[in-house]
């Protein structure tokens, strides 16, 4: 009789495999059917634009300070960034 559950729940989880399977080709299909347009306004694309500046800026920055050696890289504040952001995870 336990063998019998046992498989019930296999059949079960397999079933269930199967419909998320379908389920997921289904929604795959319909979202690739429907295109979405999206319009920017001017000041919202000069925000971006300018923060894309700014982030290449800082990037050069510190492949400057790389290669010239000047870059100096603290493991206490790496942890710290590190164990926050698994805090935020969890949601404590």
């Amino acid at each position: 009789m336990k063998i019998n559950k046992y498989n019930n729940v296999v059949s079960s989880i397999s079933n269930a495999k199967q419909v998320n399977k379908d389920v997921n080709k289904e929604i795959s299909k319909s979202s690739s059917k429907e295109a979405v347009q999206v319009n920017i306004s001017k000041e919202a694309q000069a925000l971006l634009d300018a923060d894309k500046a700014a982030f290449s800026e800082r990037v050069d920055s510190i492949k400057q300070a790389i290669q010239n050696g000047d870059y100096h890289v603290d493991p206490e504040k790496i942890s710290e960034g590190l164990v926050k952001a698994l805090q935020d995870q969890k949601g404590l």
